[in-house]
């Protein structure tokens, strides 16, 4: 029965409006022109309902009770909605059946999309304001997370009544990049996502190393290679001219030094990420910052500070998020534990360990593997003696290619490596390293601006070893494959498994 008074009121909606539709008018507590001309309806706030009214009206809202009742469904005149900033909720089917409409634009204020106010009213009556709307290109939405869908097809099967499009991924969805995440894993992935452009961007320091963008969610990202420079006064940041509109800060990785001043008096900045190259923070870099309660320092080592560097004002807790095995070295420093320190996983699930294992095979072989990180661009794998005389960093791409082989600090050439896919990830073998020494192994997970998994392990190449993976090769007759199985390398030859130092396994 639903499914055929469905169909009945569709093809209402979808016959030609008898009146066209006037030029400005009023709707729940919403104002609303359209222009003609170009096809446009604006819909903005009324000014006389405030935000924290208790009733049945708040500011910002376009009740409709049933889609029956919207004054714009079926005005095939209108070609492009724009919602303006403090509108809350658009309700069910507001613009459906409009055939000509092709975009929709909504703020980052919209909570609530598809709501009926009419409680007596059947499920079919909520509908997405685009139902039935055939033309339908592109959507935007300014927000950082996806609105409430108050749809009543929302459980059945196709996508057709879910969204009320034939096939939603036909239509341009468009988001700031820290949005898509949360859309995605809302539904919403059924469309074409594509990315909205900062609200503003440039270019600083010397030869324009670095370069910034704010996004319309107000997320501030800094990029680039190296020390930032310091900042005398807060009026000489690149962003000054956006620092109450910044609620989020990301220094991306590569970044060794934040600059003086860099984000002082951001007042409205909530959470800050500090990348696993920081070594060092500035003067003031985040004094004057009253709501930043949650910093990530992914940094592989404890970065100094200079005066004030950190949130100095004592209106609350405050978290420093850090790596398991770094949590000790931060607790350690009078600085940084001035506020609560929190190992990644505490409070923070989106942040998680890679499972990486390293292991000698020889008198100067390392052989190191770890798995594939979803959301992972790119792997950096560090390696420094413990003596501090050797320090090489290699770089691979998603695809397991190595991008980048630098030799930091070394009293020889570089090491000889390979590089192997192995069942859930990658693997490194590297060749050449002098025997007998110690060494950290640090892997960096990391997407496009910050470290999303890491881990760090200390061991030693093996002395005096006799046997090994080229001895097996030569000693015996025919030919011998080395293979990883449960994580293990072995050497299988006629049949029979062998491991790195030769003993078979039985």
């Amino acid at each position: 029965m639903k499914r055929v008074l469905l169909c009945v009121v569709m093809a209402a909606m979808m016959m030609p409006a008898m009146a066209e539709l006037a030029s400005s008018g009023k709707h729940g507590t919403c104002d609303w022109t359209f222009d003609s001309a170009t096809g446009l309806l604006t819909i903005s706030s009324s000014s006389d309902a405030p935000w924290n009214l208790q009733g049945t009206e708040r500011q910002g809202e376009l009740k409709i009770g049933n889609m029956l009742q919207s004054p714009f469904a079926a005005k095939d005149e209108i070609r492009e909605v724009m919602i303006e900033e403090s509108v809350f909720e658009i309700g069910t089917g507001a613009f459906m059946g409009c055939r000509n409409l092709k975009k929709i634009t909504f703020p980052s204020t919209i909570g609530v999309i598809g709501f009926s106010s009419d409680s007596e009213s059947e499920d079919i009556l909520y509908q997405l304001p685009w139902f039935a709307c055939t033309g339908l290109e592109t959507l935007v939405f300014k927000t950082k997370y996806s609105p409430d869908l108050w749809n009543g097809l929302s459980e059945r099967e196709t996508m057709v009544e879910r969204w009320g499009l034939e096939d939603p991924s036909k239509v341009n969805l468009q988001l700031y990049d820290e949005s898509i995440k949360n859309f995605v894993e809302s539904g919403w992935g059924v469309f074409h996502i594509t990315s909205l452009p900062a609200v503003a961007e440039g270019k600083f320091g010397a030869n324009d190393a670095f370069s910034w963008k704010v996004s319309g969610n107000g997320k501030l990202t800094v990029s680039g290679n190296g020390a930032m420079p310091d900042f005398e006064t807060i009026d000489k940041q690149p962003w000054n001219s956006y620092i109450s509109k910044i609620t989020e800060i990301v220094v991306a990785e590569g970044i060794t030094h934040v600059g003086s001043a860099a984000f002082a008096f951001c007042g409205e900045a909530e959470s800050a990420y500090l990348p696993a190259t920081l070594k060092s923070i500035g003067e003031n870099a985040f004094n004057i910052t009253p709501k930043l309660t949650e910093i990530t320092c992914a940094s592989i080592s404890v970065p100094t500070l200079g005066k004030y560097a950190l949130p100095t004002l004592n209106d609350g807790h405050r978290y420093i998020f850090v790596w398991s095995y770094m949590e000790s070295s931060f607790e350690a420093d009078s600085e940084w534990n001035k506020h609560t320190i929190v190992a990644f996983g505490a409070q923070q699930t989106e942040v998680f360990y890679t499972d990486v294992e390293v292991e000698s095979l020889g008198e100067n072989i390392l052989y190191i593997t770890w798995p594939e990180v979803a959301g992972a661009v790119e792997y950096v794998i560090t390696l420094t003696s413990e003596d501090g005389t050797v320090e090489y960093e290699i770089t691979f791409g998603k695809d397991g290619k190595v991008t980048s082989y630098v030799k930091k600090k070394a009293p020889s050439r570089l090491p000889q490596y390979t590089v192997e896919e192995t069942i859930d990830g990658f693997g490194l073998t590297l060749n050449g390293l002098e025997s007998g020494k110690k060494y950290n192994v640090t892997v960096v997970a990391k997407d496009e601006t910050k470290a999303i998994a890491t881990y760090k392990k200390t061991v030693s190449t093996v002395s005096n070893v006799t046997t090994g993976i080229d001895e097996i090769g030569q000693s015996r007759v025919g030919n011998a494959q080395k293979v990883l199985i449960d994580g293990k390398v072995l050497i299988l030859r006629d049949g029979k498994a062998y491991n790195v130092l030769g003993a078979e396994m039985r």
